[in-house]
């Protein structure tokens, strides 16, 4: 396994029509991406077979996880578990750290390109 350093500041860029997830690192056991967003970009909220840490590097946004709707910002973490309803939405640009354990299947994001292509959060 290599050791990886990368600078989160260094690798920020923005995609206008959507959030522009960047690849770390990937594992049979974790996936690895800095999510950068302009303000109101999202990933829809999904309920995939997977654990995810959210851990916000700058900005703020709104998580919706489980039942519960959070405002969160920097250096705030979340850990969602498998199972569990979440998305994010960008309210400012916003740099997040996300850890997925274990890295997520098609079938997991299935509901996240959907959503993304109508334009719906929720």
């Amino acid at each position: 396994m290599p050791i990886v350093k990368k600078n989160a500041l260094e690798l920020k860029s923005f995609d206008e029509k959507k959030f522009n997830p960047v690849g770390i690192y990937q594992s049979d056991q974790i996936k690895v991406i800095v999510a950068y967003f302009k303000p109101l970009q999202f990933i829809p909220v999904h309920t995939p077979g997977v654990d995810v840490v959210f851990f916000i590097i700058e900005g703020q946004a709104e998580i919706v996880a489980g039942d519960q709707r959070m405002t969160v910002k920097e250096n705030d973490l979340v850990i969602v578990p498998k199972g569990t309803k979440r998305g994010i939405k960008a309210l400012t640009e916003l740099t997040v750290l996300h850890l997925v354990q274990p890295p997520p299947t098609e079938a997991d994001h299935r509901e996240v390109r959907e959503k993304i292509s109508l334009g719906k959060f929720e």
